[in-house]
Protein backbone atom coordinates (compact mmCIF):
# COMPACT_ATOMS: atom_id res chain seq x y z
CA UNK A 1 0.00 0.00 0.00
CA UNK A 2 2.82 2.42 0.83
CA UNK A 3 4.50 1.84 -2.54
CA UNK A 4 1.20 2.43 -4.34
CA UNK A 5 0.76 5.70 -2.46
CA UNK A 6 4.28 6.78 -3.43
CA UNK A 7 3.67 5.90 -7.08
CA UNK A 8 0.38 7.81 -6.99
CA UNK A 9 2.16 10.91 -5.72
CA UNK A 10 4.81 10.61 -8.44
CA UNK A 11 2.20 10.33 -11.18
CA UNK A 12 -0.04 13.07 -9.80
CA UNK A 13 2.38 15.65 -8.47
CA UNK A 14 0.79 18.33 -10.63
CA UNK A 15 -2.57 17.64 -8.96
CA UNK A 16 -1.26 17.97 -5.42
CA UNK A 17 -0.96 21.75 -5.69
CA UNK A 18 -4.17 23.18 -7.12
CA UNK A 19 -3.96 26.63 -8.62
CA UNK A 20 -6.35 28.03 -6.03
CA UNK A 21 -6.16 26.44 -2.57
CA UNK A 22 -9.50 26.20 -0.79
CA UNK A 23 -8.16 27.39 2.56
CA UNK A 24 -4.76 28.85 3.52
CA UNK A 25 -4.33 26.45 6.47
CA UNK A 26 -4.87 23.26 4.41
CA UNK A 27 -1.84 21.14 3.59
CA UNK A 28 -1.40 20.04 -0.03
CA UNK A 29 -2.79 16.61 0.81
CA UNK A 30 -5.76 18.06 2.70
CA UNK A 31 -6.43 20.38 -0.22
CA UNK A 32 -6.45 17.45 -2.63
CA UNK A 33 -8.83 15.48 -0.43
CA UNK A 34 -11.01 18.56 0.13
CA UNK A 35 -11.51 18.93 -3.62
CA UNK A 36 -12.63 15.32 -3.83
CA UNK A 37 -15.00 15.76 -0.88
CA UNK A 38 -16.52 18.78 -2.62
CA UNK A 39 -17.05 16.60 -5.69
CA UNK A 40 -18.98 14.37 -3.28
CA UNK A 41 -16.68 11.38 -3.50
CA UNK A 42 -17.12 8.75 -0.79
CA UNK A 43 -14.20 8.20 1.61
CA UNK A 44 -13.73 4.65 0.36
CA UNK A 45 -13.53 5.91 -3.23
CA UNK A 46 -10.99 8.56 -2.22
CA UNK A 47 -8.89 5.98 -0.35
CA UNK A 48 -8.79 3.61 -3.33
CA UNK A 49 -8.05 6.43 -5.75
CA UNK A 50 -5.19 7.80 -3.63
CA UNK A 51 -3.92 4.42 -2.36
CA UNK A 52 -4.31 5.35 1.30
CA UNK A 53 -6.34 3.83 4.12
CA UNK A 54 -9.94 4.91 4.63
CA UNK A 55 -9.03 5.86 8.21
CA UNK A 56 -6.37 8.22 6.83
CA UNK A 57 -8.98 9.90 4.64
CA UNK A 58 -11.23 10.25 7.68
CA UNK A 59 -8.42 11.84 9.69
CA UNK A 60 -7.65 14.31 6.87
CA UNK A 61 -11.38 15.08 6.57
CA UNK A 62 -11.59 15.71 10.30
CA UNK A 63 -8.65 18.14 10.07
CA UNK A 64 -10.21 19.81 7.03
CA UNK A 65 -13.55 20.33 8.79
CA UNK A 66 -11.83 21.64 11.91
CA UNK A 67 -9.65 24.12 10.00
CA UNK A 68 -12.61 25.40 7.99
CA UNK A 69 -14.94 25.71 11.02
CA UNK A 70 -17.39 23.16 9.66
CA UNK A 71 -18.97 20.50 11.82
CA UNK A 72 -19.72 17.97 9.07
CA UNK A 73 -19.34 17.03 5.42
CA UNK A 74 -22.59 18.63 4.23
CA UNK A 75 -21.74 21.96 5.86
CA UNK A 76 -18.26 21.85 4.29
CA UNK A 77 -19.64 21.11 0.81
CA UNK A 78 -22.21 23.91 1.13
CA UNK A 79 -19.52 26.38 2.24
CA UNK A 80 -16.91 25.62 -0.45
CA UNK A 81 -18.81 24.29 -3.48
CA UNK A 82 -18.80 26.83 -6.28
Amino acid sequence: MELDSYLYRLKNTHKLKPVKPLHPKFTDRENEIAHQIINEADYSVISKKMFIQKSTVRKHASNIFSKSNCSNRQQFIKKFKR
